[in-house]
């Protein structure tokens, strides 16, 4: 038999685990879609395999001069959709790294808060001698029989989190 000492805090603490796993996931996958590639790159890319196609067709003996100017072309436009991806993924990797970090340092306050706030409450007390040869350590700091602490808590949270994480790759 055991109970929850504190439910909120247990929802929280587990709810801010799972989030810290899953939110750079999530923040990768939606940067993504949102500075995805624009109307002007594919327009830039159409126009170069045009470019190519025209370039095909053409002699490089016979029509030197005309093929040189779709080279030059060719290359100018290349040029110009190379710097347009290569500025787009610096931004959505600044964008990433900028919103990952503030996330885990809301969560790190997050942590950080509620071991302040409840570092001798315990998070779920079990019937006696459930926990015998660690009860201890489970229950430390917080020093009541047969719980589970916040920091043990977590810790559990954080490495199920983690195992799951290890089956799903």
């Amino acid at each position: 038999m055991f109970y929850i000492a504190h439910m909120d805090l247990l929802v929280v603490s587990t709810l801010g685990c799972v989030l810290h796993n899953i939110a750079p996931f999530l923040i990768r996958f939606i940067s993504s879609r949102v500075l995805a590639q624009k109307k002007h790159d594919i327009e830039l890319r159409k126009e170069l395999s045009t470019l190519k196609e025209d370039m095909a067709g053409l002699s490089i003996v016979d029509e030197f001069a005309k093929y040189a100017k779709l080279q030059r072309q060719y290359n100018h436009v290349e040029s110009i959709l190379k710097d347009n991806v290569n500025q787009r993924l610096n931004r959505r990797l600044k964008l990433q790294m900028l919103l990952i970090y503030s996330f885990r340092a809301l969560s790190g306050t997050l942590i950080l808060w509620l071991f302040y706030m409840y570092k001798n409450e315990p998070v779920i007390v079990l019937s006696e001698d459930i926990l015998w040869p660690i009860e201890n350590l489970l229950s430390w700091p917080c020093q009541h029989e047969n719980a589970i602490s916040l920091l043990a808590w977590l810790v559990i949270a954080q490495l199920g989190i983690s195992a799951c994480k290890k089956l799903h790759a």
